[in-house]
């Protein structure tokens, strides 16, 4: 039964936060499934300060993406953990360049047998390492934990050595949560995140494995059925279809809030446009050459599965971009003296008068662009460390900077950039998750949105596209709410290119 305890807020809550809280707060296990921008770090502070002066807990522990723990200590704690329990708490934030010096071990073995809440924030990564581990298992141990997964779609992949780690470390937790606003590409993906809210709910329900879970959720042709019916092994199981979606959505429902921000916020419309531009000469025919190559090999059939067919999509996506075709991920070699996807970005952002955020795949993308636009832009990228990172992001919320130049797969995720009213994706990468995230940086409460003459009044998108390209694929595709990744094969790229 909840409690009847009267807790004071240090911020108010929204009606959609109060109501959370009050209906979650003496759980012993929930997920926020709730769509970026929604505000669903808020009620877990709370509960963790209710949880405390309860006498529930003594320790909060969140393990969030690199960078995203640091907005936890900068930004969130501070705005809504209420000063009388802050002032009964010691907040760590772990730094894995740091964490065999002698100081930072001094601060944590202070912060384990420290008095009132002591608070561990650690990113994934840092926990996978073997000091990170021993550190938060110890952690675990000897404080009574809120747990909390912040992005928990982090750990979606069940046999993921990370998974793994973080669910049997789950155990040594009274409470936890998990939250994340982009919960499943696919069924299979919350079965590891309700696990670690309670390792137990599949076995209870006949599924003690992931294999019988796949099982009862989706129909396969197995390998066996391959060799017995067409003669060969395609070395794993295909999918043919889900089923029984109304038992898992029932599942999920019993321990997990889905939110999104037209229910419960009036936040100004997304925009969109289209920034178009034309090749140089030599852009065109690298090219053309490139898609010519590319059809004789699907016509010979050496192009066969989903993962080549990405590598060859993103050769093209390198050339628009201005770069010859490499084996790298990161391109090095321009292929021309002019750059003019670059040219009509810088273009239309110098016809804005208010921030504006600038979403650029590749690293020699961004050093362009902060070339390009001088003193004016800040860069949030893994060029930077992460303690320069959290500057850049300071600075620009602070009116220092009019454009913020990033790299989604760094930045998309636990940012609050509602200073931004336009935002420029100078090139995508090809996952859903990133593109949806990085829209929701500034899209989220404390957005005002401003006039943008012909497109209306909101926050503005600007996807810049090269003419005749597989640009204008890859960003319908994205803007459809479709992950490239996962449906590329041989026949879509065939009618991409």
């Amino acid at each position: 039964m909840a409690s009847t305890t009267i807790y004071k807020h240090k911020s108010a809550p929204y009606d959609h936060q109060r109501k959370l809280f009050q209906r979650t707060r003496d759980m012993k296990h929930y997920g926020l499934f709730w769509e970026q921008g929604v505000g669903k770090t808020k009620p877990v502070i709370d509960t963790a300060a209710y949880l405390f002066e309860r006498g529930e807990i003594d320790g909060l522990l969140v393990v969030a993406p690199p960078g995203v723990e640091r907005n936890w200590m900068t930004d969130e704690i501070p705005a809504h953990m209420p000063d009388r329990v802050m002032q009964k708490s010691t907040i760590m934030l772990w730094k894995t360049g740091g964490s065999h010096s002698k100081w930072h071990t001094a601060e944590f073995d202070r912060l384990v047998k420290a008095d009132g809440l002591a608070i561990l924030l650690i990113s994934y990564n840092a926990f996978m390492t073997r000091i990170g581990k021993l550190a938060t298992w110890r952690f675990l141990r000897r404080r009574s934990c809120l747990y909390v997964l912040d992005e928990s779609d982090d750990i979606k992949t069940p046999k993921a050595k990370r998974t793994r780690s973080v669910i049997a470390s789950a155990k040594y937790a009274p409470y936890r949560r998990i939250m994340t606003g982009t919960p499943a590409d696919k069924p299979f993906d919350v079965y590891s995140q309700l696990r670690f809210l309670d390792q137990d709910i599949w076995r209870r329900r006949d599924m003690a494995t992931f294999a019988a879970f796949k099982t009862h959720f989706a129909e396969w042709f197995t390998r066996a059925e391959a060799q017995a019916l067409l003669g060969y092994d395609p070395g794993y199981d295909k999918l043919l279809r889900y089923k029984n979606l109304d038992e898992l959505i029932v599942v999920i429902a019993e321990h997990t809030d889905r939110l999104l921000k037209d229910d419960v916020l009036d936040l100004p419309p997304k925009l969109f446009t289209k920034i178009w531009f034309d090749m140089t000469p030599k852009q065109k025919n690298l090219y053309n050459q490139l898609r010519d190559e590319l059809e004789i090999e699907l016509e010979n059939g050496r192009v066969v599965d989903g993962n080549l067919a990405i590598t060859r999509l993103l050769r093209l996506q390198q050339i628009t971009c201005g770069y010859m075709v490499t084996d790298a991920d990161e391109p090095v070699v321009l292929c021309d003296k002019t750059n003019p996807r670059l040219e009509a970005t810088v273009a239309w952002l110098e016809r804005l008068s208010h921030p504006a955020i600038v979403w650029a795949r590749f690293r020699h993308d961004v050093d362009q662009l902060m070339d390009a636009l001088g003193p004016r832009a800040c860069r949030y990228d893994g060029k930077l460390s992460n303690d320069d990172c959290e500057r850049s992001k300071l600075a620009f919320n602070a009116g220092e900077f009019q454009f913020f130049v990033g790299n989604p797969a760094k930045g998309a995720r636990g940012l609050t950039l509602n200073a931004a009213k336009s935002v420029a994706y100078y090139s995508n990468t090809f996952k859903l998750t990133e593109r949806l995230q990085s829209e929701d940086r500034p899209h989220r409460i404390g957005q005002d949105g401003v006039d943008h003459g012909e497109h209306g009044f909101g926050v503005l998108y600007g996807d810049v596209l090269a003419v005749g390209t597989v640009d204008m694929k890859i960003v319908s595709a994205l803007r459809g709410k479709y992950n490239i990744a996962a449906m590329l094969n041989r026949d879509k790229l065939r009618a991409w290119i």
